[in-house]
């Protein structure tokens, strides 16, 4: 027996869902606010606003196609790039005490994007001064049993 729950396929909805049910109602001729009725209707978790749904008829009604984002100017993510992300690999393989206000000067880029780097892209952590890679369930479960079987042994041993 499988179970579904309704309320995590909802929330797993995204916005180019629900725009696209808005640009269906648009062109079968409904009103925003029938629209809005609809979905709060059929869909009773994290609906489009109705702000949302009126800006999406006047986007439509002006011509607009997409239900896609645009395509949205600024500057660029420069800092996390490989070649920073070997450097700092690199630099923490060698100094396993490096801290990250130096990886940061070495590659001249931010402590936040260090550390993003360290953290989410190395999986890496300080630990008593040092940077370990972190170790996920089963291997910090693996690791674990492995220590207490030494130290089980050990024991052992000294009861002899």
């Amino acid at each position: 027996l499988i179970v579904v729950d309704v309320f995590a396929i909802m929330s797993s909805m995204d916005k180019n869902y629900f725009r696209s049910l808005i640009k269906h109602y648009f062109l079968k001729g409904k009103t925003a606010k029938e629209t809005k009725e609809k979905l709060d209707k059929y869909y009773v978790a994290n609906t489009p606003s109705d702000y949302t749904v009126k800006y999406w008829f006047r986007e439509f009604r002006g011509g607009r196609n997409s239900t896609t984002d645009e395509i949205r100017s600024g500057r660029l993510s420069d800092a996390v790039t490989e070649e920073n992300v070997k450097k700092i690999h690199e630099m923490v393989l060698a100094d396993r005490k490096v801290k990250v206000r130096e990886l940061a000067d070495a590659t001249k880029i931010s402590t936040e994007r260090t550390r993003h780097i360290l953290g989410e892209i190395l999986h890496m952590k300080k630990l008593s001064c040092r940077w370990v890679p972190l170790l996920t369930f089963f291997k910090e479960s693996s690791v674990t049993s492995f220590f207490s079987r030494t130290s089980s042994k050990a024991q052992s041993r000294h009861m002899f």
